[in-house]
């Protein structure tokens, strides 16, 4: 146990992480992993040697301290913005509450499609297993509320059995159970399904004969689907018994697409050669990195918000892997490679693929549960290409993904192919195949140059952004002299070696891990820079000025360091910067020299749904739930979180309005700044959120202002177009409010800044401005 956390612990070091494969049922050993996160919520109380984890990103460090009658939890975080370890006390239930917090549970149960469809397999099936005459005994794995097994009962089930093994979720199935008059219908296992036991006096007096289990994610069999159904199979089920759902299919679309390779293939930084229109290439990537076949982990993407100018389809959508949950018609297999041979649908690059799965909810495939983009959607299919995201369901427990084949294949238009997809017993992967005597490595990729271990999806495509990119060489360009020595604060920061070729006399480096000091060896070796770059120790603070050819004259960040998750925590780069001052030159030149941090009200169409209350789902009262909820997220988590907002479609309810200042150039203050205002809403229509993002000045020059929010004007009332290589603050209202002519509002705003720590604390609070009832939502 312990080898295996230390390994996890690794690997979470590093930004890319993706996740482990857990099942839901395992939630209370390992956690929710979440790509929104990307943290772990671990329980280590029980470990004999803390002191292990002590410094790893983002873990708490768990030791119990008594209280009086109440326990807390004393844990340790690295704070993103001044780079410390700090200490902090939570309540003993800390950890429970902050994956209750991070689960897809409220996302799920706002998806009805989801929930309608669960219901009316269901249903079929107990009416099928009535019309054989037999008794209905029903085993729910993973319940979660309980709301499937008291589907199952309202459907006429004769005995419900329940398991679910996060105990915080047990217990609110128990209080959900009664609250219904379900309590004495549903017998509640707190335990993983692999752990129940079977017969008189047991978890189970009998085996099921119909199994209802929702243990999907993006991949489908990420979460543990197959070991889960293969057990139930072999101890929990009779053999004739039918399941909910019966079948899954995994489909793939191959695409061309040079705006998804950013996310993957890291590409030269070129520049205009001065004096003429032509291009010139100022930072070489290493072979290595080149012929990399790159990561297997999933990019997960709302892929019906992706433009279809983004990419060029290469094939139709293709069924591509088959799962018989039942195991009768073809068996569960933990390892399957599948070969699908299709015709181009045009010339190109044959760079990744799309895929998304469906669920057979019945024994007949007549009631289907479709995860597939608008294009492709069973529901659409009449439209073809003419439909929108807003014509299918939304859900982000179930995403679609992005895998990127090992290789660019380059093909003419109706060229037969083979799709080769494989998976194991959690994840999936692809590959091309051109004939059938070509030789191709049917295994699963793993990433050979470093940088795709050591930088997350975002991060690639902002080291491809061709926008980041032409404020980046415009400013070098602007200060680098042949005489300039330069400090660059960051991780994996390739416009170090850009500062250098173009004709700095020496660049010194940050690096806040081995692994990207390796990867960015490679790139000072391959552009032939090792005599003017160097990367200096960790912990620059430590950095004597002896060590340098002369004191710094220039200091620039891009700005971006792997332990950041919202758009202001590179702000990072301000303490660094303020660590190392006696390496700097009198008057040296410090960019980016200031940050705003900017909000505007919104209405997300469909990102409120993962805090927002359910009340009641397909009939069933979830108070129970919705307080579970409402107290994991305030005792655990922060009411601004990032998200990708290009992935989740929000209209412009006022102006932005800038928020704060802060002075980069400046010395870190000694005490807070506090930034309150109002403004009037103008525009009509609902507002149930903030957005926040970060704009970093270079320069004092508008054109170099690097936006993380808008790319485009923002217009009242339209949906705002956001930076697609950032993430952005989301900020929910508890209570939306609608404004229009006879209700106005103004939004009344305040911001605190604490210097000791980099805290940015938000207050955000839309007041009526005709009568005195005041929506706090602070």
């Amino acid at each position: 146990m312990l080898q295996r956390l230390q390994w996890l612990l690794s690997l979470q070091a590093s930004p890319t992480y993706s996740r482990w494969p857990v099942t839901k049922e395992s939630k209370s050993c390992f956690g929710s992993i979440s790509r929104r996160k990307n943290k772990l919520g671990f329980i280590l109380s029980s470990l004999e040697d803390k002191d292990t984890f002590i410094g790893s990103n983002f873990f708490p460090f768990l030791s119990k301290l008594h209280s009086g009658r109440r326990m807390s939890v004393f844990t340790q975080q690295l704070n993103p913005i001044t780079g410390k370890l700090e200490w902090g006390i939570q309540p003993e239930d800390y950890d429970y509450k902050q994956e209750v917090a991070r689960s897809a549970y409220a996302d799920m149960l706002h998806d009805q499609e989801r929930n309608d469809k669960y219901f009316e397999g269901l249903r079929r099936s107990i009416e099928e297993l009535r019309r054989r005459g037999q008794e209905v005994h029903v085993l729910d794995i993973g319940t979660g509320t309980g709301l499937l097994s008291m589907m199952a009962v309202s459907c006429g089930a004769d005995s419900v059995t329940a398991c679910e093994a996060f105990h915080p979720m047990a217990e609110c199935a128990r209080k959900g159970l009664k609250a219904n008059g379900f309590a004495d219908k549903v017998h509640l296992v707190p335990k993983r399904s692999t752990e129940i036991e079977v017969g008189p006096g047991k978890d189970m007096e009998r085996r099921a004969n119909l199994l209802v289990a929702e243990v999907f994610d993006t991949e489908l069999i990420g979460e543990g689907a197959i070991d889960t159904y293969r057990h139930a199979r072999d101890v929990l089920l009779t053999e004739d018994a039918l399941l909910v759902p019966s079948e899954g299919t995994v489909y793939a679309q191959v695409v061309s697409s040079k705006m998804l390779q950013r996310w993957n293939r890291i590409q030269p930084v070129t520049r205009v050669k001065p004096g003429t229109k032509e291009r010139e290439v100022l930072v070489s990537v290493p072979v290595c990195v080149q012929q990399c076949p790159g990561a297997a982990a999933v990019h997960d993407l709302q892929l019906s918000q992706v433009p279809q100018e983004w990419f060029t389809p290469m094939s139709h959508p293709l069924p591509v892997l088959w799962f018989d949950w039942s195991g009768r018609k073809k068996d569960i297999s933990c390892d399957e490679i599948t070969r699908v041979k299709f015709e181009t649908l045009a010339s190109g690059d044959c760079d990744a693929v799309l895929m998304w799965w469906d669920l057979r909810m019945d024994q007949d495939g007549e009631v289907m549960l479709s995860c597939a983009p608008y294009w492709a959607h069973p529901n659409l299919v009449d439209k073809c290409w003419k439909g929108s995201s807003e014509d299918i369901p939304w859900r982000d427990h179930w995403m679609q993904a992005v895998y990127y084949l090992p290789q660019p294949r380059t093909v003419l238009q109706d060229t037969t192919l083979t799709l080769l997809s494989a998976h194991d017993e959690y994840s999936l992967w692809f590959n091309i195949q051109k004939d059938e005597s070509e030789c191709v490595c049917e295994e699963r990729p793993v990433c050979e140059c470093g940088i795709h271990i050591v930088n997350s999806r975002t991060r690639l495509g902002q080291l491809n952004d061709p926008r980041r990119i032409e404020i980046y060489v415009r400013v070098l360009e602007r200060y680098i002299k042949s005489d300039s020595v330069c400090l660059a604060l960051g991780d994996g920061c390739l416009m170090a070696i850009a500062a250098a070729k173009l004709g700095a006399r020496h660049v010194y480096m940050t690096e806040g891990s081995d692994a990207n000091r390796r990867v960015m060896q490679e790139f000072i070796m391959a552009n032939d820079v090792q005599h003017k770059v160097s990367i200096l120790s960790e912990d620059v603070s430590d950095t004597s000025v002896d060590q340098l050819v002369s004191p710094a004259t220039v200091t620039f960040s891009e700005p971006f360091f792997s332990t950041s998750l919202l758009p202001w925590h590179s702000m990072y780069c301000w303490y660094l910067r303020n660590s190392c001052l006696h390496l700097l030159a009198p008057g040296a030149i410090r960019t980016p020299a200031t940050v705003k941090i900017w909000g505007i009200p919104v209405q997300y169409r469909d990102l409120w749904k993962i805090r927002a209350p359910l009340s009641q789902c397909s009939g069933f009262k979830m108070d129970i739930f919705d307080k579970l909820i409402e107290s994991a997220c305030e005792e655990a988590d922060e009411r601004v979180e990032p998200q990708p907002l290009w992935e989740y479609p929000a209209k412009a309810r006022g102006d932005p309005v800038c928020l704060l200042t802060l002075d980069l150039a400046a010395t870190i203050p000694d005490s807070p700044l506090i930034c309150a205002d109002s403004v009037t809403l103008p525009s009509p229509g609902l507002v149930n959120g903030m957005a926040l993002w970060a704009d970093w000045h270079m320069t004092d020059q508008l054109e170099d202002i690097l936006t993380t929010g808008p790319v485009q004007p923002v217009i009242l009332d339209q949906y705002i177009s956001w930076d697609v290589y950032s993430r952005q603050g989301v900020y929910l209202f508890r209570e939306p409010v609608t404004v229009d002519k006879v209700q106005p509002y103004r939004l009344h705003y305040s911001v605190t800044f604490q210097p000791c720590d980099g805290t940015l604390m938000f207050d955000f609070q839309l007041k009526n401005q005709t009568i005195s009832n005041v929506h706090s939502n602070s």
